[in-house]
């Protein structure tokens, strides 16, 4: 006769692998969260791109889509809202923009150019 072992609250092994679990679900949720509200900034920039007029092209909206750094998407999206083209809204960061610059965190997803 064969016996499964599953570890159970109230025993060391079953609390330590329940908190396991449950620190690993945590985690997950959190990365989870932090994606979802970049998509929906990233969503946000594109619409409010192409209400102004602007036309995306397909690495543009790639671009944005990818990008899962929420400061640099704000940045783009308050660029976006003055701007008069796409360079302007994808210029480097500077001094006078109201988000940390790139040696602070900030960053831009796309490889550097060769």
């Amino acid at each position: 006769m064969q016996t499964l072992f599953t570890p159970r609250r109230g025993t060391i092994v079953g609390d330590a692998r329940l908190a396991g679990q449950a620190e690993g679900f945590k985690e997950g949720f959190k990365e989870g969260f932090r994606e979802g509200r970049a998509a929906g900034k990233a969503e946000q920039l594109l619409r409010l791109m192409e209400r102004r007029g602007f036309s995306p092209t397909e690495e543009t909206r790639q671009r944005v889509t990818t990008c899962t750094d929420a400061p640099l998407l704000d940045l783009w999206f308050d660029r976006a809202i003055d701007a008069t083209t796409l360079d302007e809204i994808f210029a480097a960061p500077s001094a006078t923009d109201r988000v940390p610059a790139p040696s602070q965190g900030l960053t831009d997803p796309r490889p550097p150019a060769n």
